[in-house]
C-alpha cells in the first residue's frame, strides 16, 4: 500500500464515519463488511487483510484479530438484543495467522442471557481454517 493509497483510504473512511453500528472510522478504514444470520443469530465480519493490520513480521497482529472478534460479538448484540451490551471480558486463543487474503469472524451466542451474555467468535481464512477463537462475556448496559 502506497502512502497515497493510505491517505485516500483514510480520507474516505473519515468521510463515511458516523458514531453508530457498522459506521465507525476503523470499520471503514479496514473495509469491514457485516453479514447477519437471522435464523442462526450470527454476525460475520468479513474483511481483506491489509497492510495496516500487519505486525513487524508481516502477519496479522493478534490485537487486530481480537478487535475484529469484539466487533463481531458487539454487533451480534446490537442486532439481536433490545439494549446495549458492553464487554466484561475477552479471551483469544490463536492457532494460525495469515498475511493476505480475506478473514471471516463469525460470532454466535454460547449462552444468551438477559443481564449477561456469553459469546464466541471464530475467525477463519478463505480456506475455512480456524485462525483464532475469542470468547466474550457481555453485560447489559443500562444508563442510570
Amino acid at each position: 500500500m502506497t502512502e497515497k493509497d493510505l491517505i485516500q483510504k483514510t480520507k474516505a473512511a473519515l468521510d463515511h464515519k458516523r458514531l453508530e453500528p457498522e459506521n465507525l472510522f476503523l470499520f471503514h478504514l479496514l473495509d469491514f463488511n457485516f453479514i447477519y444470520g437471522e435464523n442462526e443469530q450470527t454476525c460475520t465480519v468479513e474483511c481483506p487483510v491489509t497492510e495496516p493490520m500487519l505486525n513487524p513480521i508481516g502477519t496479522v497482529h493478534g490485537g487486530i484479530y481480537t478487535y475484529i472478534a469484539d466487533t463481531a460479538m458487539g454487533h451480534l448484540n446490537f442486532k439481536f438484543k433490545d439494549a446495549p451490551y458492553v464487554a466484561l471480558e475477552l479471551k483469544t486463543s490463536y492457532f494460525k495467522t495469515v498475511s493476505d487474503g480475506k478473514i471471516f469472524a463469525t460470532a454466535r451466542y454460547s449462552k444468551n442471557g438477559y443481564k449477561v451474555a456469553f459469546l464466541e467468535c471464530v475467525i477463519t481464512n478463505e480456506q475455512n481454517e480456524t485462525l483464532c477463537v475469542t470468547s466474550g462475556t457481555f453485560y447489559r448496559y443500562e444508563k442510570k
